[in-house]
């Protein structure tokens, strides 16, 4: 069996924006712990690195991408497109993993690498007999894996790589199809400016910002041969930063006194808010689309040797993108046939 996929592929290439289509250097995983907790003062967070072995866990980001990619089939299908079901949620682990000697684009020399993965499987449904699926549904799985590099010194270098795996499951005809998508894209990000070394409530700043992105994407169905394609290009972009205010964030273990970020490119509609605590930790990460809220997620552990171990100095530090996953997601999201194979 066979099917041509790329012409909806390219349809849903070109209906993503810039906005959706890049990576935010600082989104919403700006890891810049403190020298120490700040206690019964005003918030202000001093940039040090992450260290080896620390780890952070997010709740809630399974939830929005679901919703999100439920969204897409709705704006596709209209009221076919019944809803989605969960089979399968974790927490979003990111995961300091070592530091080691890195080459981003102009920058050569020491740099922490992290990863960041995450598991999604759901069940999505559509009303009776629109579909050639048995059951009208479809089974998802959804791999996310984020590996990152950020310099151990001053330098205005990032490198990230994702790799979205998507596979899907549907019976038609009395015989199970399976549908795989991964896509692995790499990023090399450079800004104008380094962030600030201190931030504080009222500190603004903007910076333009060059990325240059490799996209691989393969694609087989039912164990087939697999077809591949590659592009690349480069992308221009200046960011607005903006310490709008202190708020209190309240998680399952305990509650935080965050700085609240914005994040937000020039003349775009569409921005982040990082509520980050003391430590430079993200506590809560929020993505607004036209000002609709669309991602929110919360961190629920912890380790981090910024309060139990010994530290070590560094501007920049590690980074995951979200709003980069989701529009990876995107592109291979819209390509699944509804169409029996054939």
């Amino acid at each position: 069996r066979s099917s041509d996929l790329s012409p909806i592929m390219a349809e849903s290439f070109a209906s993503i924006s810039l906005v959706k289509r890049v990576c935010l250097v600082a989104s919403v995983f700006l890891l810049i712990p403190s020298l120490a907790p700040i206690v019964n003062a005003e918030v202000v967070i001093e940039e040090r690195s992450n260290h080896v072995g620390d780890w952070f866990e997010y709740d809630g980001y399974g939830n929005s991408l679901a919703i999100a990619m439920a969204n897409q089939y709705a704006q596709i299908d209209g009221a076919d497109f019944v809803g989605w079901t969960l089979v399968w949620d974790e927490l979003l682990r990111v995961e300091v993993t070592e530091k080691a000697t890195c080459d981003i684009g102009e920058w050569s020399g020491t740099c922490l690498r992290t990863v960041g993965v995450h598991h999604l499987n759901i069940t999505l449904q559509w009303a009776e007999n629109t579909t050639q699926y048995d059951d009208d549904k479809l089974l998802l799985n959804v791999t996310s894996e984020i590996h990152s590099e950020s310099p151990f010194s001053t330098s205005t270098w990032h490198f990230e790589q994702r790799r979205i795996s998507l596979r899907s499951w549907f019976s038609g005809d009395d015989e199970m199809n399976m549908v795989e998508t991964e896509t692995t894209t790499k990023i090399t990000t450079e800004e104008s400016n380094p962030k600030p070394k201190i931030i504080e409530k009222g500190d603004t700043w903007q910076s333009s910002v060059t990325i240059q992105k490799r996209d691989e994407m393969r694609q087989r169905i039912n164990l087939g041969m697999w077809n591949e394609s590659l592009s690349e290009r480069e992308e221009t972009q200046t960011i607005v930063y903006t310490v709008e205010d202190e708020a209190s964030v309240n998680t399952a273990k305990e509650n935080w006194q965050t700085l609240r970020l914005r994040q937000q490119g020039l003349g775009e509609d569409n921005y982040s808010i990082s509520y980050l605590s003391e430590f430079g930790w993200p506590i809560r990460t929020e993505e607004y689309e036209n000002g609709t809220l669309t991602m929110s997620m919360t961190l629920s552990d912890f380790h981090s040797a910024t309060i139990s171990g010994v530290k070590e100095t560094s501007v920049e530090t590690p980074s995951l993108g979200i709003i980069g996953v989701v529009a990876t997601l995107y592109m291979v999201a819209v390509i699944i046939p509804k169409k029996r194979l054939s």
